[in-house]
């Protein structure tokens, strides 16, 4: 049996789980979810981070010895040298190296991978998740696939998979697709520019819009609710944001040709955003024959903790 311990930290909570492989099957043998609480700092998440580890290797009597590794996915970018974060809205775990800390505080000498999370939820999806159901449709196996994961959730991002494999770039930039630009007039970014991809597609941004738009501020959930009750500005917005994902879409099978696309975060649970988007993108890709599949993702909220497990090989 093959264990893999994922650990997969976020700005709200942190989620620990082990993966065993075995007779070619994958299971989540433990897992367990604990609240972030990064206004505590560094050192306070830290602890109960260890506290998380032990508790999930307790629940069915796993020991470290036992793990062929640790998988860590972070909420920022990843130095793929150093394997420290270097970016994100959870500042406390910029540059601080945990492959070393934990070493030392589990006196653990596995290897210990880590990665941008966004690459673990494309990895997980990819490899567990409906990269199954797409290979058994296509006759390949998943690690024969190309794929592209996004989350369309409080921000966007993505990770690019190539052949079972993340892809991280130079500098662990790789999928950092939420500032690409859709409009050079756009709503000012975060990053500094203008009209990026998030500011248009993440909850936060449709929310940002709308408000400026039609003067009433709106939780995502009601814009697409009030849409589905035909609402006028509602199902304005809704043509606006279809817009902007068709373009999103397109540029990002422009660069990459995936095989199939999967989405994840709080907005891929509105099924609207899938009504027609395959068939209007098909008839603009540059590539006539590229007719990626668009899916809503398989594992949930999971996919994370799961993904980062599956970065140990």
């Amino acid at each position: 049996m093959h264990l893999r311990l994922g650990l997969d930290i976020g700005g709200t909570k942190m989620e620990a789980a082990i993966l065993a492989t075995y007779s070619g099957r994958d299971e989540v043998l433990a897992r367990e979810r604990v609240p972030t609480q990064r206004e505590e700092g560094f050192t306070n998440v830290y602890k109960r981070m260890i506290k998380l580890i032990n508790n999930v290797l307790n629940q069915n009597g796993t020991s470290l010895s036992d793990l062929a590794g640790i998988g860590i996915g972070l909420p920022g970018a990843v130095d793929p040298k150093t394997r420290q974060m270097l970016n994100g809205n959870t500042a406390i775990f910029v540059g601080q190296d945990l492959p070393k800390l934990l070493a030392l505080d589990l006196a653990f000498s596995g290897p210990i991978a880590v990665a941008n999370d966004a690459n673990c939820f494309a990895l997980a999806e990819a490899i567990l998740g409906i990269g199954q159901k797409h290979a058994k449709e296509t006759g390949k196996t998943p690690e024969q696939l190309n794929s592209i994961g996004v989350i369309l959730g409080t921000g966007v991002g993505g990770g690019l998979i190539y052949q079972g494999r993340v892809l991280e770039g130079t500098n662990g930039g790789a999928g950092e697709i939420g500032h690409t630009q859709l409009d050079p007039n756009g709503p000012k970014c975060f990053c500094g520019r203008q009209g990026c991809a998030e500011t248009f597609l993440s909850g936060k941004g449709l929310e940002s819009w709308y408000g400026a738009r039609f003067g009433e501020q709106l939780f995502a959930l009601q814009i697409f609710d009030r849409a589905e009750m035909m609402d006028k500005n509602a199902v304005l917005a809704l043509k606006i944001y279809r817009d902007y994902l068709d373009q999103f879409m397109l540029n990002l099978i422009s660069f990459f040709d995936p095989d199939f696309i999967v989405l994840g975060g709080g907005v891929s649970l509105q099924p609207a955003i899938y009504q027609g988007l395959e068939e209007r993108i098909w008839k603009h890709t540059f590539i006539p024959n590229a007719q990626p599949r668009i899916y809503p993702n398989m594992l949930g909220d999971s996919a994370g903790v799961i993904g980062a497990a599956l970065l140990v090989p």
